[in-house]
């Protein structure tokens, strides 16, 4: 009785380091479907479209002011200059949902909406259009955001009203994340394979890294929630009454022993899904290792695998002051 209690303490203090992840991802999200929506592919011929980085600064290429619901968009170049349409099945960065008109609600003469306007019309607008695109299926919560190339400024002067809605996969930074197959048969789980470290930005978690270098967590394992739970959406409590259990026993099996993460000041804890993410399909879950600063305000740096030797920061990582650019490549991979 005893080992159990300690569990249920430790997934109650859990449930508060797992929170601070979901808001660090979400901030980042959040920059980014803000700015995504007035840094857009520019180049070629067509109505005018913003760039990343040059808010309405080109007009749109043909790859994108041609593209339909179902086509994959990529590029490699950091101004997107060299957008194209490729099979859904190569590496792209984002997957066209549809488009949304705005003319009803923007007459010829309306000034180009504020920042906090595109925002909201991206929110309404294109989430709506990409849940229809995958007929209701689609995770709030999970690895894929919305996102949309909206007119330029002189797109708009000239009375262009259209979004063009997708799917893109962003990591915390704002970088897009290349992905693979259409979302539709895709787990849309926000999950990572195993062994994956994920950077640390003051004490957010942030894009992934190499273990060697500083990180927030590594990726212990993991779950399939449907295993355990066949039927129904099990509650947050349950999930954690059986993740606490299953995750310390894949995070020891990881790390080596059954001490080793202990020993090395770090703590395994785990992601729970939530009922609008099991109702679109998601079911997989990570289970992963951490460290907490000393005065519990955050996650702590940590340099290395769990696998080897480890060094847990008594201090804050450096905060990352660098300009996020919301639509870039991602270097690495997710």
């Amino acid at each position: 009785m005893a080992e159990r209690s300690d569990n249920r303490n430790h997934r109650r203090s859990s449930r508060n380091t797992r929170l601070v992840m979901i808001a660090a991802a979400l901030g980042g999200a959040l920059v980014l479907l803000i700015s995504a929506l007035l840094n857009t592919p520019s180049g070629g011929g067509g109505s005018g479209w913003g760039g990343p980085g040059r808010q309405g600064a080109a007009p749109a290429t043909p790859p994108v002011f041609e593209a339909e619901a179902g086509t994959c968009l990529h590029w490699i170049e950091p101004d997107a200059a060299d957008i194209r349409q490729v099979k859904c099945t190569e590496r792209h960065l984002f997957e066209v949902t549809g488009k949304a008109d705005l003319r009803a609600d923007f007459a010829g003469t309306a000034p180009y909406p504020s920042a906090e306007q595109w925002q909201q019309l991206k929110q309404e607008r294109c989430t709506a259009v990409s849940e229809q695109y995958l007929r209701g299926r689609f995770d709030p919560e999970g690895r894929f955001s919305v996102g949309a190339f909206t007119p330029s400024q002189r797109g708009w002067g000239s009375g262009d009203r259209t979004l063009h809605c997708g799917l893109q996969q962003p990591g915390p930074s704002g970088e897009l994340f290349a992905s693979k197959g259409d979302v539709a048969h895709q787990d849309q789980s926000n999950t990572y394979d195993v062994g994956r470290c994920l950077g640390i930005n003051g004490t957010e978690v942030w894009d992934p890294v190499d273990c060697a270098r500083p990180h927030a967590v590594e990726v212990t394992g993991i779950i399939d929630l449907s295993t355990e739970f066949p039927a129904e959406y099990p509650s947050e409590d349950d999930q954690d009454d059986f993740l606490a259990t299953r995750c310390g026993e894949l995070t020891a099996e990881y790390a080596g022993s059954p001490t080793a993460v202990e020993d090395k000041k770090l703590v395994a804890y785990w992601d729970t899904l939530t009922e609008e993410s099991w109702d679109a399909g998601s079911r997989e879950v990570n289970c992963k290792a951490s460290a907490q600063l000393p005065d519990g305000s955050g996650l702590a740096p940590v340099t290395g695998s769990v696998k080897g030797d480890v060094t847990v920061g008594e201090e804050p990582a450096p905060q990352n002051s660098a300009p996020v650019q919301p639509g870039v490549p991602a270097a690495g991979e997710r």
